[in-house]
């Protein structure tokens, strides 16, 4: 039977309260509205009854003047009175830190290559079955601005504060993301199977109040920091996916100077790479220090499916992909096992550019193709894609089993767990 969600407020998570505003201190699993669960109680009401209850009966004034994520915890901050509903209503609209000033703070992987900057891009909604997912567009979509600064560095983790300019969907979550840090336990948008909450927190909130001609400043601490951070990830074994441009070496060595490999990408130490990936392909590349890990997802035995997208010369035709599908003589006459292989439309195909591009031709086409496969010959999908009439123009690994490549930019990385 589903566990009823319960919130039950006490004088102790209430941080802030005058005649026109009260704060509350919102723990991560908490709405801040109704739901269409009925099990689950939400922050608007149960602070409605904890004030009906302190005013013996009487019905406060409440209104709530922004959001958080469910899983976000942090400042919440409620309107008293409707002069100071409308009143905050335009601070918050404004999105100007001059006026309204909100910070975070947030656990991510890795370290961005900047200790500070800002984030700026279009966003909007993508449905996901019955999610909604955020995600970044170079047009249709509406401006986000954040700002950011990496107040610490322990074992592969960065301490953040955001600065939002902006008040989008996910837009901390997703620009943390962007830049190949998401944030840890984030359900949507990192690899972590983190059942204990996403590490952000609202933990400041600064505005000038009109009606005491002062500043308001809240601040509460974070459950959470790197002393206190502890998961299974960092105290033993680390997974990342690395998307890996074209002309890399598959190796932190190189055999001269001008040469491109996973080296310069300022990848975790001691990581190493499950099987390869050819220098002149790109893609999902997973590194780890867990030894059994990496020989379980290598062994052949294991039949873990790999999803190629393939860019081939020329227009391909139904019959080539039936051969792909069926198998293929390639060299030392090796037989490919059956694959998965289908056609995806050019305008359907969502890849950044390769670095040097791939050669134009005027009066031949291109096409893509996607390939999915179970054993790992030496470049074995080019080799079919030859073998059927279609060289290969370019190869991107795009997912090894269940873990994706997903909008993971080139040459960055993400931590996962891989367990």
């Amino acid at each position: 039977m589903k566990k009823r969600l319960k919130i039950r407020l006490s004088e102790n998570d209430i941080i802030f309260e005058d005649d026109n505003y009260i704060a509350l201190n919102k723990k991560a699993g908490w709405p801040v509205h109704k739901t269409l669960d009925p099990m689950r109680d939400n922050c608007t009401d149960a602070l409605k009854s904890y004030l009906k209850f302190r005013e013996d009966g009487k019905s406060p004034y409440l209104v709530l003047v922004h959001r958080l994520d469910v899983e976000t915890a942090g400042i919440l901050l409620f309107a008293k009175s409707k002069e100071a509903n409308k009143y905050l209503q335009d601070l918050f609209s404004s999105h100007q830190a001059d006026k309204i000033d909100k910070r975070y703070l947030a656990i991510c992987s890795g370290r961005p290559k900047t200790d500070e900057g800002t984030i700026e891009n279009f966003i909007k909604g993508q449905r996901e079955g019955r999610k909604e997912k955020m995600v970044v567009v170079s047009s249709g979509g509406k401006k986000a601005i954040t700002n950011y600064w990496v107040k610490d560095f322990k074992n592969d983790y960065s301490l953040i504060e955001f600065q939002i300019l902006t008040g989008r969907k996910h837009q901390i979550r997703l620009h943390a993301k962007s830049i190949g840090h998401p944030i840890f336990g984030d359900p949507i948008y990192s690899n972590s199977k983190e059942q204990d909450g996403q590490r952000l927190c609202a933990y400041k909130l600064s505005f000038f109040d009109k009606f005491s001609n002062q500043k308001i400043d809240l601040e509460i601490r974070p459950v959470f920091d790197l002393d206190n951070f502890r998961t299974k990830i960092s105290d033993e074994f680390k997974y990342i996916i690395f998307n890996k441009p074209y002309n890399v070496l598959c190796q932190f060595g190189k055999d001269h100077k001008d040469q491109l490999s996973l080296i310069d990408y300022n990848l975790p130490k001691e990581l190493y790479p499950v099987g390869r990936l050819d220098k002149d392909s790109e893609g999902l590349l997973i590194l780890t220090n867990d030894g059994k890990y990496k020989d379980r997802m290598a062994n052949a035995k294991s039949k873990v499916e790999k999803t190629y997208l393939v860019q081939v010369d020329g227009d391909i035709t139904n019959e080539a992909i039936e051969e792909l599908k069926k198998g293929v003589v390639i060299k030392d006459n090796y037989k490919t096992k059956p694959a998965k292989v289908k056609k995806i439309e050019s305008n359907l195909v969502k890849v950044e550019q390769r670095d040097p591009p791939v050669r134009f031709r005027k009066n031949i086409p291109t096409s893509w193709i996607e390939v999915r496969i179970s054993e790992g010959k030496n470049r074995q999908v080019r080799r079919m894609c030859a073998a059927v009439g279609f060289p290969t123009l370019r190869l991107i690994r795009t997912a090894i089993g269940n873990i994706k490549l997903g909008e993971l930019k080139l040459g960055q990385f993400e931590f996962f767990d891989g367990q």
